[in-house]
């Protein structure tokens, strides 16, 4: 069992990288946050439309939907031998509450019931690339700003030195990015099978 978590900003290809994964790895369970919980509900339909919550307050309910998250579906499938792969987890909530100026040691405090992830990746990506990518999509949503973005992918490189996570060049080919994931949850899992 492995627990993979793919971070980035928005618009870094996180759903894409993660459908390719599901195709490249066997045995892959793939969920996100948000989550389709009440809360993670609440999140999509309320915090994330209207831009005039207290960034305390998302960074809140983010912490809640993603204990209900964990309980409720991660741990199950990790116990049923699945390589779960997240989009987004507590490293978002650092980069996105972060940079709206919640303190990051609050943060990580209001997340400390959930367990860390085998592998976190970070996506990197040019804000404004990001921001292209995102326009094609539609409607953004209120973090879905320029210089918001730039604030958020300066927390996750920082996180990422700090703690060592691979962070990748997300504006390459979605499949040559997926590939690379790939081969980094194989080198876990063959270290895990050479040590068990």
């Amino acid at each position: 069992m492995t627990f993979v978590v793919i971070e980035g900003i928005d618009g870094s290809g996180k759903s894409t990288v993660i459908s390719l994964l599901s195709r490249l790895l066997p045995r892959v369970y793939v969920t996100r946050e948000p989550s389709s919980s009440p809360i993670g509900r609440l999140i999509k339909e309320w915090a994330l439309r209207e831009g005039t919550a207290d960034p305390r307050v998302d960074a809140l309910l983010f912490a809640a939907d993603r204990i209900e998250h964990y309980k409720r579906e991660i741990e199950p499938r990790l116990r049923e031998g699945y390589i779960v792969i997240c989009e987004r987890y507590v490293e978002s909530s650092i980069a996105y509450q972060g940079a709206a100026g919640v303190p990051i040691e609050y943060i990580k405090f209001i997340n400390s019931a959930v367990p860390k992830p085998d592998i976190t990746v970070i996506l990197d990506v040019d804000p404004e690339v990001a921001i292209a990518r995102v326009k094609q999509r539609g409607a953004a949503e209120k973090y879905e700003q320029l210089s918001f973005l730039k604030r958020v992918r300066g927390i996750y490189l920082s996180r990422a030195a700090e703690e060592g996570y691979p962070v990748l060049d997300a504006s390459r080919p979605a499949e040559e990015v997926a590939k690379e994931v790939a081969r980094l949850i194989e080198k876990r899992l063959g270290s895990r099978e050479s040590t068990s």
